[in-house]
C-alpha cells in the first residue's frame, strides 16, 4: 500500500497486532512507506510515539483535522488534544 507521507498525518488507526492490539491511535508521523508513528495521548504520548508497520494497523476513514493541521504546520500537539479528539469520535 503506497501512501503519500502527508496523507496519513492525523488519520485514526486501529492497532491490529502487538500489545496495543485493539486500541485506537492517531498517526503523528510517517517514517517511510512501511512505518508510521502513532500516539493516543494516554499510554503512547506525542513525545514518545509508537513505531508501527502500516500492515499492522487498520486505517479508519476518520481524520482529526485540527491535529492534522498542526502536524502539517510543524506546531506542537498536546496529548490532551489527542485524547479529547478521540473522545469526540466516541473512542
Amino acid at each position: 500500500m503506497m501512501v503519500n507521507d502527508k496523507d496519513l498525518l492525523g488519520r485514526v488507526v486501529l492497532a491490529r497486532a502487538g500489545r496495543d492490539k485493539g486500541k485506537t491511535f492517531i498517526v503523528v508521523g510517517q517514517l517511510d512507506h512501511e512505518y508510521v508513528l502513532i500516539a493516543n495521548g494516554t499510554n503512547r504520548s506525542v513525545d514518545k510515539p509508537k513505531k508501527k508497520k502500516l500492515k499492522h494497523v487498520e486505517l479508519k476513514p476518520n481524520y482529526l483535522d485540527n491535529i492534522r493541521e498542526k502536524l502539517l504546520k510543524g506546531q506542537r500537539v498536546l496529548d490532551a488534544e489527542i485524547r479529547k479528539s478521540l473522545e469526540s469520535l466516541g473512542i
